[in-house]
């Protein structure tokens, strides 16, 4: 490649028509060391750039202005290609954009940076990567925000999701190969000619036209890709063609890719889902307190574990302050001890047909489609064997299933034993496969025309997108029974390890046989099959019309246009509905059973029945469960033919401090399993055709409902871009408003039931006896309904640019401001389940105050938190509905942004920029709400809903990010460069959580305090290579109770109880990632390259910062950690 440039400066395009548009430790981390790695990157940075702009400005001055080469003679011109030529055009398009934006440019066509369009984002200043609870990439936050505050359009079209419910928030973008891109801008300011959504920011992703090669061009890209953790390693493969046709007016264009990726995750949990340690009992009678219930003042305000027996008995309604007086004594045990690996294997096909045709000079024409389907099979192979149990009784007694316990001087357990017979009535190692298939498409189907006449642009657009997902999960369990296990922590990482007696093989199959029963029939094992599907589309117009003005003063250009959205989403789950009185549509999952039996063990009066019948339920729903006979020898083949160890190496091999974790154990392989069962068991209820249409108990079939919203939005915009000059100094901008309207249509489903005074508990009352006020109710099913439910909302966005340049054509300050505004998610404009909605006439609710009256002692209190009998039937006899329903009426998220950025373009290889923003929230999350007056087909309810968010929220940040080209440097350092940037933010934490056991206030969701991207590259036009770094801050995720471990009141979506435990906050760690490449031309026709990612053997943890809860010694408050390993490329490019 060449390594000089033209030195005549581009004429500026006055028209610009080319819009592209804490208290925060980490755990274990040195913070002040990577603050520290931070400032001498980030200045190092700066001073390799502004040395890199000096060198190139001194040669550019030095070089002669007056001189003109001789007549006839050439001046050769040397083109800038490859990395270079990239960054020059990513430079460009920053410089010229209408607002505040970063991009990326591939370096040629299928030499994207990255490999999916996720990981490419992510090195743009203030993006960065989620990683989902499976440890899986997930989407991405901007500047703080999350990925339903984020819009993705792809050549202007929405990008759909295929892993979210809600219909609306890209959470993954892995489907998309990265082969199909040209470039990538965040645009993180607004014009009014942008489709709102993106209040973090708006993601572009542009594709390579028909016309864009000057002439015919064809590659392939074959490479093999494998993951540390394994051994197999698979291919990779890109094809591109392009050609002209009919003098050049015809392109056509196609674009390739199929990935075969196999994906390994190691996963080691210490929570039960988000539940993370809990006080089970006190185990080492220390004098001190544990924590101080915030639920109950009578229990917090107990110095000594004595003292609790002084408090009295609960008062009808109130906590039980004795029971909650002595959990604050009880020492925190990790809830589950659990591990997991997760092998995946994704077949990826992305493609891209495109046709453009100039049909004058005036006037291009284009279709295109791109289809990205993903067949993704994955095997979860977890091993578990018990949760540990305690609690203390009303005397003050522990009671606890386990043994040997060590405990630290902050109350945290660190060691126990669970023994079978001793605390442990049984105790079993169990090998879990979950099995789970996903069928996930997109199809992106688009035509447009350009027309371009003197000063008028018109360009129209007809799009279709649509996103399907079907996932069927499968989960069998192996089981050997265990005298005992061990439990330990280890201290380098805060997670657990769990150990057998050596005394027991559990690698032999026998030991996962199930034992004989005394009837002739072994101990049952549940077989679960669980689908579920979604689908969603959208179907846009849109009209942009421009025109430019060369004598009009300030106004260089008018634009106005019109946009039509066509929003649908479906989805469907595997629930059972109540038809009709008396029908009932079962439900879509199977929960079988197998075993044995062996007929001379059988009683005669029950000899064994071999074979499939449906399982004995007593609920109606249930009966599409089926039981599977087998003969002793046959299920013991199955163990012997399936069983093995997990696949792939050392669990957690190669992660940094892994300390003693287990290094293996055996599972079994569910494919080989479940076809071998096949021979014996009739599995055809394992699909999904009950996912749509399915039997119910009258013995027709019924199509089963799907949760479906409509969106339609209306749009229309009109701005203007002015210039003009302020002294000596370029002034360049545009404002505009954008108006909207959305029009929402549901079809929720709510079930009707009519409630009446049951008889016999009248009698009883009548007879003097005690009753359960939970049945003095009686609740009759009357009909399922798919109601219509239709609202609209208007909003007006407007928005505002400024580019001020000091020094013209190289130096410009920015500002910008406009209102954004993101939609709801689908499923809380009209919910994703059935409400239940109950109705009681005046008569029968006279007669129920009646009986509160007259029968004030005669109720027995169940176990409620705040509320007495009385008003416990009170609150079941009224119209009211169970579920929450959705609010068509919601705004959504609404804020003001702010943009103020300075940028220095000093030559075409260089940028650096520094910008602030800022994001005052006028309408936040959706909140949860309860209203009365509910109208539901003329009858009125009490019913949970959504309403909109608070205001308050302010959040602040600042970027800086800079790239150059070493051209003035010696040698071969001629051809490097580097690129950097970091991001931080701040928040005022108005209206988020607070951590209620220390009082302190949590961060907002998403938000890490700071981002920083750091590559390296060279190219001379033989050898390529580029190094890459990322580093994301660790950021809050949520708080999470379960409803039936934490044991929190309601308000913190716990359940109800009287006996009050803890729940914490679960911060992630971030990631620290080290990715590089390298490719060499072994002729202009064939290259070779290799590639690595996260070669620092990174990890991500859910965890509590030590601020909220300390373990003690530094060891971190670990719920899960995921390895996910390093992952190799090698392969070759031919271009023909």
């Amino acid at each position: 490649m060449g390594v000089t440039v033209k030195t005549r400066r581009a004429c500026r395009d006055t028209k610009t028509k080319g819009r592209e548009a804490g208290g925060r430790e980490q755990m274990k981390l040195a913070i002040t060391a990577d603050a520290v790695a931070v400032k001498l990157t980030v200045g190092a940075s700066i001073l390799a750039l502004a040395a890199g702009a000096a060198s190139v400005g001194r040669a550019q001055s030095v070089a002669p202005t007056t001189a003109s080469p001789p007549a006839g003679e050439q001046v050769e011109e040397v083109v800038v290609v490859g990395a270079r030529k990239a960054e020059q055009s990513a430079i460009q398009r920053k410089k010229r954009a209408a607002t505040n934006q970063d991009s990326i440019v591939a370096d040629d066509v299928g030499n994207f940076p990255d490999k999916n369009v996720g990981e490419a984002v992510a090195r743009i200043a203030g993006v960065a990567l989620d990683v989902a609870d499976d440890g899986q990439q997930g989407g991405f936050t901007i500047r703080g925000q999350g990925a339903d505050l984020v819009r993705v359009e792809v050549d202007g079209m929405s990008m759909l999701s295929t892993s979210s419910q809600d219909g609306r928030s890209v959470t993954s973008l892995g489907d998309m190969s990265s082969d199909l891109i040209k470039s990538v801008d965040v645009i993180k300011g607004q014009t009014a000619d942008m489709t709102p959504g993106g209040v973090g920011g708006t993601v572009r992703i542009e594709q390579r036209g028909g016309l864009d090669f000057s002439k015919p061009t064809a590659k392939l890209n074959v490479q093999y890709q494998n993951n540390s953790l394994e051994s197999k390693w698979t291919p990779r493969i890109n094809g591109f063609a392009t050609r002209k046709f009919f003098d050049d007016r015809l392109g056509i264009l196609i674009n390739f890719t199929y990935d075969d990726a196999r994906t390994v995750t190691d996963t080691a949990r210490v929570s039960d889902k988000q539940a993370g340690y809990l006080p089970l009992g006190d185990q080492d009678n220390s004098p001190n307190k544990s924590f101080s219930t915030p639920y109950d003042p009578r229990a917090a305000a107990v110095t000594t574990k004595a003292g609790c027996a002084a408090l009295g008995a609960p008062a009808a309604g109130q906590p039980d302050s004795r029971l909650n007086c002595f959990a604050q004594w009880e020492d925190f045990v990790p809830s589950l001890v659990r591990f997991s690996r997760g092998v995946r294997e994704d077949k990826r096909y992305s493609a891209q047909f495109r046709a453009d045709f100039r049909v004058n000079n005036d006037l291009t024409v284009f279709a295109s489609y791109n289809p990205n389907i993903n067949r993704q099979n994955s095997d979860a192979f977890n091993l578990s064997v018990a949760s540990p149990t305690g609690s203390t009784s009303a005397a003050g007694v522990l009671t606890t299933s386990m043994r040997n316990v060590t405990v630290n001087a902050n109350h945290y357990v660190t060691q126990y034993d669970l023994i079978r017979g001793n605390g442990s009535t049984t105790l079993n190692w169990t090998s879990q496969d979950r099995y789970i298939e996903r069928r996930d498409q997109q199809h992106y189907l688009q035509a447009g025309a350009d027309f371009n006449k003197g000063a008028w642009t018109v360009k129209a657009r007809a799009q279709y997108a649509l996103a399907k997902s079907k996932r069927e999960d499968e989960a069998f369990s192996f089981v050997a029974s265990i005298p005992q296990a061990t439990f330990q922590m280890v201290p380098e990482n805060g997670l657990w390890t769990m150990f057998a007696p050596s005394s027991v093989d559990l690698t032999s199959a026998a030991a996962y046989y199930p034992v004989l029963g005394a009837n002739g029939l072994s101990a049952t094992s549940q077989l679960e099959y669980t689908p579920q599907a979604d689908k969603s589309s959208e179907l846009n117009y849109q009209i942009d019309v421009t025109r430019d003005f060369d004598h009009f003063g300030p106004l260089k250009t008018f634009k106005f246009g019109l946009q039509r959205r066509d929003h649908d989403n479906n989805t469907w789950r595997e629930d059972s509905f109540d038809i009709a009185p008396g029908v009932t549509l079962y439900r879509a999952r199977s929960l079988d059973l197998l075993q044995y039996c062996v007929p001379s063990a059988a009683p005669a009066s029950a000899p064994c029945v071999f074979g499939t019948a449906n399982r004995p339920s007593t609920t109606v729903k249930d009966q599409q469960y089926r039981t599977y006979t087998l003969t002793q020898a046959q299920y013991q083949s199955l163990i012997n033919n399936s069983l093995q160890d997990i696949p792939g190496g050392q669990f957690f091999g190669g992660m940094p401090g892994r300390g003693n974790l287990l290094d293996s154990w055996s599972a079994f392989n569910f494919q080989t399993f479940f076809n071998e069962l096949g021979q014996y068991a009739d599995l055809s209820r394992h699909n999904p055709s009950c996912l749509y249409s399915c039997l119910a108990s009258d013995g027709k079939t019924y199509k089963r409902p799907s949760y479906s919203t409509n969106e339609k939005t209306t749009s229309a915009y009109a701005m203007v871009d002015f210039e003009t000059r302020l002294g000596w100094m370029p002034v360049t901008g545009n404002f505009g408003v954008r108006y909207q309207q959305v029009e929402v249509n549901g079809q929720p489903s709510i079930v009707i039931n009519n409630l009446t005074i049951d008889p016999a508990i009248l009698a009883a009352l009548n007879a003097g006896q005690t009753v359960d006020p939970n049945k003095v109710i009686n609740s009759t099913f009357v009909s399922r309904q798919q109601t219509s439910i239709s609202r609209k909302s208007n909003d007006f966005l407007p928005s505002f640019n400024l580019a001020l340049w000091p020094i013209e054509d190289q130096f410009v300050v920015r500002y910008s401001i406009a209102k954004q505004r993101a939609r709801p998610s689908m499923l809380q404009l009209t919910g994703n389940s059935a409400a239940t909605c109950s109705k009681i006439d005046a008569t029968t609710r006279a007669a129920i105050e009646k009986l509160i009256a007259q029968y004030p002692n005669q109720f027995n209190d169940p176990n409620v938190d705040d509320e007495d009998a009385g008003a416990t039937i009170r609150g079941d006899a009224a119209n009211n509905c169970s579920g929450r329903i959705g609010n068509p009426q919601l705004k959504g998220y609404a804020a003001t942004t702010q943009n103020l950025s300075a940028e220095w373009y000093p030559n075409r290889d260089t940028q650096l920029s520094v910008g602030f923003f800022a994001i005052d929230v006028k309408s936040g999350y959706p909140d949860t709400t309860t209203i009365n007056g509910y109208e539901i087909q003329g009858e009125t309810y009490t019913v949970d809903t959504y309403m909109d968010g608070p205001s308050g929220l302010k959040q602040k940040g600042f970027e800086v990010a800079g790239r150059t080209a070493f051209t003035f440097l010696p040698w071969r350092l001629k051809y490097t460069g580097a690129g950097f940037n970091y991001a931080r933010n701040r928040s005022n934490e108005t209206n988020t959580v607070v951590d209620l056991f220390t009082g302190k206030a949590l961060p907002p969701t998403k938000q890490s305090n700071y981002t920083y991207n750091l590559n390296f590259w060279y190219d001379d036009g033989r050898l390529n290579a580029r190094v890459a770094y990322q580093r994301r801050d660790f950021y809050y995720d949520r708080t999470d109770a379960s409803a039936s471990i934490n044991r929190v009141p309601t308000a913190l979506g716990g359940a109800a109880t009287s006996y009050y435990k803890m729940v914490s906050p679960i911060f992630k760690t971030g990631n620290k990632s080290l990715d590089a490449r390298a490719s060499y031309k072994l002729t202009s026709r064939l290259q070779l390259f290799a590639e690595g990612k996260n070669l620092l053997d990174d990890s991500v943890s859910r965890y509590t910062p030590e601020k909220y809860r300390n373990i003690g010694g530094g060891t971190p408050y670990i719920y899960d950690t995921y390895y996910l390993g390093r992952r190799y490329y090698f392969g070759l490019i031919a271009q023909f």
